[in-house]
């Protein structure tokens, strides 16, 4: 008997290396698995990311999808390129993931008609966390139609939502059922790899981000320079990929200004964050509006204090006043007196460490994600034989 097939789209293959492997990896013997990317957002993480992927002899085909692009012309090539090679593969299920994984992954799912669909949503994006000017607002409000109108009428579906609020947004905008809905806190992670190690010593506030900026890269930066005149035993520093391509990427003038500040040290794509969070007192994420960034899930697992922005998909990622602190978006003022507070509150820091290690073991584990996973696919094959696919 034949093997099913999934395919997998995703923006580049360093997001499907960090969020889906473990899961593409568990089910590799039961199906037969492909990962559709797009060009690297960073260079950096990109190759990395392939070489990973070859250890674990995951097949993957790269299509001509710019995280950055929204012109008409590039986004067409784009989509010609993926619908090329997905109908050569002939998947059953198509899981796809980022905004323009899921806007090309869902669209070839239609035209192709393929008969299972799983979108994964683990965040809204650069159009749904930043000002806009007249062309993108009409880019997005495309965007939200060709999803409602097309993609989202697929018969056999599942969504992975990340958040309370993206769901009641899916519910609301999107008129989705809350049948097709699976909510998944964050992509999970290896709890065995990720250990608390925390130290009361420790004196590092780290930001693990790319650096782009509605991560909030400014406010840290500003917060960042206010509290090392304040605290000068403290270090602060942006772990995260600076050759991030993106419509929100800084432009290489204030990158050199960024650079110039001497109480922040950027240090760039680490391959193993596992070595700077052993290090790190605070772990600090200002971001303008997330899924459930990978981030929380891993510093909980070792035990280390958050300060992050009270905003859809940070809020849910912490316990506020138990595992970390919650400070206001875009305000450098905020995320400082945040920040103060645990670096003068050894106690504090103590009591959340011990607390986020306890929430990452009840809601974070690698493995109820990838159980969970196996069970939507294996309830959408089982659907396949109940569902008529003739187009509507």
């Amino acid at each position: 008997m034949n093997k099913k097939k999934i395919a997998y789209v995703t923006n580049h293959a360093s997001f499907f290396f960090s969020h889906i492997l473990p899961i593409a990896d568990k089910v590799k013997t039961k199906f037969d698995i492909k990962l559709f990317h797009g060009l690297s957002g960073s260079k950096k993480m990109e190759l990395h990311a392939l070489k990973k992927l070859k250890e674990y002899k995951i097949s993957t085909t790269k299509f001509k999808l710019t995280t950055s692009g929204l012109s008409f012309y590039s986004e067409l090539i784009a989509m010609i390129s993926l619908l090329r090679s997905v109908s050569i593969f002939k998947p059953d299920i198509i899981h796809c993931a980022t905004p323009k994984g899921i806007l090309y992954g869902g669209l070839v799912s239609r035209i192709l008609n393929i008969k299972s669909l799983v979108i994964f949503n683990t965040g809204m994006g650069f159009l749904f966390s930043n000002k806009l000017n007249l062309y993108e607002k009409v880019i997005k409000n495309l965007y939200i139609l060709i999803l409602k109108n097309i993609i989202l009428k697929h018969k056999n579906k599942k969504i992975i939502i990340e958040n309370n609020d993206d769901i009641n947004f899916f519910k609301k905008i999107y008129r989705v059922n809350q049948r097709d809905i699976v909510f998944i806190k964050g992509a999970g992670v290896n709890l065995k790899k990720y250990r608390p190690n925390y130290l009361l010593s420790n004196n590092l506030v780290l930001m693990p981000s790319r650096v782009i900026k509605e991560k909030g890269i400014y406010e840290f930066a500003t917060a960042a320079m206010n509290l090392k005149r304040k605290f000068p035993e403290w270090h602060f520093s942006i772990a995260g990929a600076i050759d991030y391509n993106k419509k929100s990427s800084f432009s290489k003038k204030q990158l050199a200004d960024l650079n110039k500040i001497k109480d922040v040290k950027f240090l760039g794509y680490i391959k193993d964050m596992r070595s700077i969070y052993k290090n790190s007192g605070i772990v600090c994420l200002p971001s303008y509006r997330e899924g459930f960034s990978k981030v929380f899930l891993e510093a909980a697992a070792m035990g280390i204090p958050i300060v992050t922005s009270n905003v859809i998909g940070c809020k849910d990622s912490i316990k506020p006043g138990i595992t970390g602190l919650l400070c206001k978006s875009k305000n450098a003022k905020s995320i400082e007196k945040k920040i103060q507070f645990l670096i003068e509150n050894k106690n504090i820091r103590s009591k959340f460490s011990k607390n986020a290690r306890k929430f990452a073991l009840e809601n974070f584990d690698i493995n109820k994600v990838i159980s969970k996973n196996i069970s939507i696919y294996i309830e959408l094959i089982n659907n396949e034989k109940k569902t008529n696919f003739s187009r509507t």
